[in-house]
């Protein structure tokens, strides 16, 4: 150390250290008389080493290296017989000596603020005073190390503060646990003793690494590299660095946990509870207590059996709601906004089997946060969910083949990448058919094991956030499993053309069908909309606007008509789209199907 350069240093930046230490005094004052009102023996002490101290450290670092290499004043001091490490050492030394006086201060003015109050025992002080100074030692090493970068000094500033960010948002980690922070944690605001000797360990050393670093290039090469870093940055690096600090943000905003709500409560009912799942069905009128325990523990072995079967870690609470006045074919999930599970509100006769279908949907769904319902995978989503329902009910399997085979058209790959728009053509009961027969001649044509295996590593709980831009898409799964879309499509198709021909006279006897949607335009009446079936008397009309970029409508309006012919309740401005099908219940098939789907361009 060299007492010559310790004096050119006072007497160069010793006003600007004043200012820093005066500052910093009347935020510490402003500090204590806070934590008099938040309670916390030396929670004003920490709040300042947090903030005052490393501004502190960032304007010592600035003055004593970033300031020296980049006014070219280290070049001078280079040519006195000093040596380049006794002038590292006299500066490092000069900005942890100051550091550590300013701890020191802050510290005992602190503790004279407790004692005016209350009495606090030497050694529970001290033992704060011990993390106070190793704290300060690895903030000025890393501080220290920093000003050596010179132009990339504040970016090692940032990633650290976006590291810490990190670890806090992302990870969940408390800043008190961090390392290094872990000696500014609330015991050491407490002065309830030191944190054990790993957290002490830790913080000597990031000390020794951050001043081994920081000598290095100092030293190292004759003092080139910090002599290079000192330049100014380019405007090309300027663009990186922003553009790469504004990447990492977003991606650590979308990395943000989301609390998991607690499950729904079950109020009354007939409940059954298994080893994963949970089900209960509320009685009614028409759905007495033996049924609706029957429907609870169908329920239940539904979800069991598939959580076991997938590998899942999941433990689902379902409610059914019988409700009447519902058409026997219309289930509705209620909204939970502060509970998680699955509620259904169904007609006291809906089919067994569509109801156990939609558990399985809606648990799947859920358990993928949605991603389950994207268009490259909701074939499958839908057709395991339909193929678990029907797993013990051979008859039920036959039923469901059949109004697959009931389709006219070929079954395409493209019908089953583009899911929305082929469960808008067909509707709900053939498309959920169709899905039905994909997932079966999945099953037979990859085995059972191998079957649950490629849904397992599809339908896994995935991440809500950037993270999922890395899974691996359901087309490569399939071919990892030696299938592509149009094989598995050329294999369903060929199962349904199978189930046809054997069916052809059964399918004959359906009731042929002419349905019509028209649109008119007459200066009496302004746009109008008009449906037509031939060949039924009663049927029903779904209808419902269509937004720009609507792709999948949902629920729809439902026009129940008798008779032929029927006008849309619906009065649509001039150049919008409307869609509109039609569908009628199949004695044979046993649920309604759709006949006809029409998205109309108005003028």
């Amino acid at each position: 150390m060299s007492l010559a350069l310790l004096r050119k240093e006072i007497h160069e930046h010793g006003i600007v250290v004043a200012a820093t230490i005066v500052v910093g005094a009347l935020a510490l004052l402003a500090l204590l008389i806070e934590a008099d009102q938040q309670g916390g023996r030396f929670i004003a002490l920490i709040r300042y080493l947090m903030v005052m101290g490393t501004l502190t450290a960032v304007i010592l670092s600035n003055r004593l290296f970033v300031r020296e290499y980049a006014g070219r004043t280290q070049l001078f001091l280079e040519t006195l017989p000093l040596g380049r490490t006794r002038v590292f050492a006299t500066k490092w030394l000069l900005g942890c000596g100051l550091m550590l006086l300013i701890a020191l201060g802050a510290w005992s003015a602190n503790l004279w603020w407790i004692r005016k109050t209350e009495v606090l025992p030497w050694p529970n002080a001290l033992a704060t005073l011990l993390n106070v100074v190793l704290f300060t030692l690895a903030l000025w090493s890393f501080a220290a190390m920093a000003g050596m970068l010179g132009r990339y000094r504040y970016i090692v500033w940032i990633a650290g503060v976006l590291l810490v960010a990190a670890l806090v948002s992302v990870a969940g980690i408390a800043v008190g646990d961090i390392p290094v922070f872990r000696l500014l944690g609330f015991d050491v605001q407490m002065a309830l003793g030191a944190p054990d000797a790993r957290a002490l360990l830790h913080a000597l050393a990031a000390t020794a690494v951050f001043t081994f670093a920081a000598a290095a290039l100092a030293l190292l090469g004759s003092g080139a590299m910090a002599s290079t870093l000192a330049q100014r940055m380019t405007a090309r690096e300027l663009v990186f660095v922003l553009a790469s600090a504004m990447v990492f943000i977003t991606i650590v905003t979308t990395l943000q946990p989301k609390p998991d709500p607690p499950p729904f409560a079950l109020a009354g009912g007939e409940s059954v509870d298994g080893e994963h799942a949970r089900a209960g069905v509320m009685p009614t009128a028409d759905l007495d207590r033996a049924a609706a325990k029957s429907l609870a523990s169908t329920i239940v072995r539904d979800l069991d059996t598939l959580i076991d079967a997938l590998g899942l870690h999941a433990r689902p609470t379902v409610f059914i709601l019988p409700q009447q006045g519902l058409d026997r074919t219309v289930m509705q999930r209620a909204p939970l906004s502060d509970s998680a599970g699955i509620v259904l509100k169904i007609a006291p006769d809906a089919p067994l089997d569509s109801v156990r279908a939609l558990v399985v949907h809606s648990f799947l769904g859920d358990l993928t946060l949605s991603r389950a319902f994207k268009e490259d995978r909701h074939v499958l989503l839908d057709g395991l969910s339909a193929m678990w329902a029907l797993r013990d009910d051979a008859e039920a399997q036959t039923q469901w083949w059949l109004r697959a085979a009931s389709i006219d058209d070929p079954l395409r790959s493209e019908d089953l990448t583009r899911w929305s728009a082929t469960s808008e053509r067909l509707g709900d009961c053939l498309s959920q058919a169709v899905a039905f027969g994909v997932a079966d001649s999945l099953a037979a044509r990859l085995g059972r094991e191998r079957m649950l295996a490629l849904m397992q590593s599809m339908f896994s709980p995935r991440p809500d956030d950037a993270r999922v831009l890395f899974e691996t898409a359901p087309m490569t799964l399939l071919e990892q499993a030696g299938l592509s879309w149009q094989e598995l499509a050329a294999t369903a198709e060929a199962a349904r053309m199978s189930v046809r021909a054997n069916r052809r006279d059964m399918l004959a006897q359906r009731p042929s069908l002419l349905p019509q949607i028209e649109w008119t335009d007459s200066a009496q009446r302004g746009l109008t909309i008009e449906a037509s079936l031939q060949g039924a008397q009663r049927y029903s009309v779904f209808y419902t606007l269509l937004q720009p970029w609507t792709a999948d409508v949902g629920e729809m309006p439902r026009l129940d008509v008798r008779g032929e012919h029927a006008v849309l309740p619906l009065s649509p401005p001039r150049g919008a789209r409307v869609l509109a099908a039609i569908e009628v219940e199949d004695e044979l098939l046993g649920c309604p199907i759709r006949v006809h789907a029409e998205r109309l361009a108005l003028p």
